[in-house]
Order: structure tokens, then sequence, then C-alpha cells
């Protein structure tokens, strides 16, 4: 009879490792590695730029894309860049997942103010080379500002400036605490 009871209570106990294992795996599911270039020209019609984020079971789980709502933009005058984390089925006023709380105000390092870069990326508030870290995911974000080029914004008066072109370099990795994986980064330049 014990012997029964302790097969019961085994097996009770591997069911349950074994449903909290794979809910953990479904809610943060490790990623293929991803190393992407992101270019924004405001003399482009086409300005947009985003590129899907896979799993390794090659769903898309996350879409990184630019965007200039947070900024003043008239015409082809941008104020400057966001970028932007979300799952792939978000609207467009979803939560940018690289922020660290929904109701985010000032510089951050995912933002791209054409005043904050008007001195070069080296001398921004972040500097040129940036890191984001998204626990609650178990992803990082690393991101190199390859170029920036600002003007004055003469649309405004005062000491107003604006994004003409931005080139970063983007990666977006399984953080450290996870086992490593042997999957090659994926390199793309999608638009």
């Amino acid at each position: 009879m014990i012997t029964q009871y302790v097969r019961r209570f085994v097996l009770t106990v591997l069911i349950v490792v074994t449903l909290c294992s794979v809910s953990h795996a479904a809610a943060k599911p490790r990623i293929i590695p991803l190393l992407t270039r992101a270019t924004f020209s405001a003399k482009s019609a086409d300005s947009t730029w985003s590129v899907p984020v896979k799993s390794t079971d090659g769903r898309v789980v996350y879409v990184l894309s630019l965007d200039s709502d947070v900024f003043y933009t008239k015409g082809q005058h941008v104020g400057g860049l966001e970028l932007v984390l979300r799952h792939p089925h978000d609207s467009a006023d979803a939560q940018n997942l690289l922020a660290r709380i929904r109701n985010w105000h000032g510089a951050q390092p995912f933002l791209f103010d054409a005043a904050d870069l008007k001195n070069g990326a080296r001398d921004s508030v972040y500097g040129e080379r940036r890191s984001i870290s998204i626990d609650r995911l178990r992803l990082v974000v690393r991101i190199v500002v390859l170029k920036a080029e600002v003007s004055r914004d003469l649309a405004w008066p005062g000491d107003s400036y604006q994004l003409d072109g931005l080139d970063l370099q983007i990666e977006v990795d399984n953080a450290s605490d996870e086992p490593q994986t042997s999957v090659a980064p994926q390199l793309t330049t999608e638009h």
C-alpha cells in the first residue's frame, strides 16, 4: 500500500514538473539570435523598418521596428526614432517590450532623439553602444549607433533638431543565464 502511495506521489510530482516546464517555456520562448542592421533616411519615401524575431522552432515571437510616433513628425521632419519590440499580433499602441515600465518618460536607451544625437552618438546620453536586458523575457538587445545624421529643424523656431538619417546595428539574443545554443545568429536586412 505504501509502495502504491509512493508511486502516485512520484507520478504526480513528475506531471507537475513537466507542466511547469512546458508553461515556463511557452511564456519565454528561446529565440534564434538575430543580428541585423536598421537604416532610416528622411529622404526615403519608405522609411519604415521592421524585422521578425523567431523562436528556435521557427515561429515569429517578436517584431522589432523603428517608430517615430513618440516624436514630433511633420512630413519629413522627424525629431527622433524609437526602437520597438512587440509581440507579432500587438497593435501599434501596444507596450514597447524594451521599456521597463509601460508609462516611461525621459531619455531611454531605445530612443534616438535628434537633439541628443546632434553632437554625435558618442556624446549622446547612452553613447554609441547600448545594451538593454529584458529580464522578464530573458532577452538582451545590443545596439550600436553606426551613423546618425542630424540637422537644424528650420520649421520650428529656437533650438530644434531633426533626424536626417540613422544607421543601427542591432543584436537580439537570449540572456546569458540560459544555456548557450549553437544556432548561428540570423542575419537579415528585411524592411
